[in-house]
């Protein structure tokens, strides 16, 4: 009798440890939403620069949702004690058609007058180097992945899937291009002869904006633009950049080329994300797909939009 109210008593004891675990966990979870939900309440009253500062603009992730960040830019661009903005690229590339946007606001940053540095972090390839060539001076580390200088059609076909399944697709088009890319069927050889023009002009476009940014012939530049990725040590010897260094060097340059104070406030664009952030959105605040800090939920949100966004038919300025 005395061994089953151990017993009894153990479970109970357990039962309420587990309890008492789980309420302190509940507890500092609500603690950590509150002082959130303070911060984000109080964020457009205590963030907001008063005086002179420089700006640390990250692009992160594949890049399919160009929006956001041209918020930003056109923020900055009214910003007159904006003295000067440190692109961090940290970006496979994505969308051709977002990353010319990311492109051209960034141009027009710098047409105002307002300093423009690079800073790669691991990677900053196809249209994420393409959105670096507005930079003034691009820094990569060593051993940062860029260039990847090219165009990439893809879409799934699954026509065999169907087939098993007995499932077909009934299509009716106006003209003998419109279903280019009709995952349901094989395409033939003339829609494949199509989308290479469409690669080919795309290319050509992006060639046009790397030769004119690094002041690299073209024909020089094809040798070089085949799709290959560079490491920062050879990137910069192929001039595909202006330096080697990090952040911290890329900090320090742009500091002396706006001739401000070394203590200068810096701000941090898009601003960083509080607990609860990550618990009301499934998107992450840069608009990119892929994985990136939060929770486990949000990271797999975020990997499905970045899959889904990588299958959609289009073009991409994208290392796979």
């Amino acid at each position: 009798m005395s061994e089953l109210s151990d017993k009894r008593f153990s479970l109970f004891g357990k039962t309420l440890l587990v309890l008492l675990l789980a309420a302190v966990a509940g507890f500092c979870l609500m603690v950590a939403s509150v002082f959130g939900l303070i911060r984000h309440m109080s964020r457009d009253a205590f963030t907001e620069p008063t005086g002179p500062h420089l700006v640390l603009l990250k692009v992160e992730g594949p890049i399919y949702n160009s929006e956001p960040v041209l918020e930003i830019l056109d923020h900055l661009r009214e910003d007159n004690q904006c003295k000067g903005v440190l692109l961090r690229v940290e970006s496979p590339g994505g969308a051709v058609g977002s990353s010319q946007e990311i492109f051209g606001s960034l141009k027009a940053l710098r047409a105002q007058g307002i300093p423009l540095a690079v800073s790669f972090g691991n990677i900053a390839a196809s249209g994420g180097y393409y959105i670096s060539l507005a930079g003034e001076k691009i820094f990569a580390n060593p051993g940062t992945l860029t260039g990847s200088i090219g165009v990439i059609f893809q879409f799934p076909e699954i026509e065999q899937l169907l087939d098993k399944v007995g499932v077909s697709l009934q299509t009716v088009k106006s003209g003998a291009l419109k279903d280019v890319g009709n995952p349901a069927r094989k395409a033939t050889p003339e829609e494949l002869v199509y989308l290479q023009h469409v690669i080919d002009d795309t290319y050509a476009q992006f060639l046009a904006d790397v030769s004119a940014a690094r002041g690299i012939p073209v024909d020089s530049l094809k040798l070089l633009a085949d799709g290959r990725v560079f490491t920062g040590r050879q990137a910069y010897a192929a001039g595909l950049v202006d330096t080697l260094g990090g952040l911290d060097e890329a900090r320090a340059w742009l500091i002396a080329r706006a001739k401000v104070s070394k203590d200068i406030e810096w701000t941090t664009e898009p601003e960083p994300r509080s607990p609860l952030d990550e618990f009301l959105s499934p998107e992450s605040r840069s608009g990119f797909g892929g994985i990136k800090g939060g929770t486990g939920l949000n990271e797999l949100n975020r990997w499905i939009g970045g899959l889904r966004n990588r299958l959609n038919p289009g073009t991409f300025f994208l290392w796979p």
